[in-house]
């Protein structure tokens, strides 16, 4: 012990030790620093990652002005594009008999099976059949059917025709509109 008590009396080593910890302090200060202003920062076990808000901040900022299908310009009454390509499907007179005689065909070849307090419009939901269900829900309305439920239904596209006349799951009649022809 007593060995190691004169050891610590020499100068020399005193320089080293007293050294040692003002350059770990010295560190250790750096190290809060760094931290503080945001830098990514290792001392010893101690780690500290960099607080990088700013950044986080631009980034959200230059993705939101990036973005495609952002309307920033003044609305004028009218949410959504307005369609100029292809002409929508129109529901036509020769339409109108055609669904009135389906109907009543169907009525007459499955009057025992049939369900016949309602019909059921079956479309694909995309805004060209919607536009179409709708034309024919009012018809239908129109012609003293009084009960007329739209449900969106996985229909597959039949070329040339725009609607047909079957049978729904619950045994009433539905009509299922057709997507357009264009559509695969």
């Amino acid at each position: 012990m007593e060995k190691l008590i004169d050891a610590f009396s020499n100068t020399e080593i005193r320089v080293v030790i007293i050294s040692a910890i003002g350059i770990g302090l010295l560190l250790l200060i750096l190290h809060i620093i760094n931290w503080k202003k945001g830098k990514h920062s290792k001392f010893l076990w101690f780690e500290a990652n960099g607080n990088n808000s700013e950044q986080e901040e631009i980034v959200e900022q230059n993705s939101f002005n990036n973005c495609k299908n952002i309307n920033m310009g003044v609305n004028h009454g009218q949410i959504g594009d307005t369609y100029n390509g292809i002409k929508q499907r129109e529901f036509t007179a020769s339409d109108k008999a055609l669904i009135l005689q389906d109907i009543s065909n169907f009525k007459n070849k499955y009057k025992d099976k049939i369900n016949s307090d309602h019909i059921t419009i079956g479309y694909p939901g995309c805004k060209e059949t919607s536009f179409l269900a709708d034309q024919v829900q009012l018809f239908l309305l129109q012609n003293g059917f009084r009960k007329i439920e739209k449900m969106c239904l996985m229909t597959y596209g039949v070329i040339g025709k725009k609607f047909g006349v079957s049978n729904a799951p619950d045994n009433s009649i539905l009509i299922e509109i057709y997507p357009p022809d264009n559509v695969v």
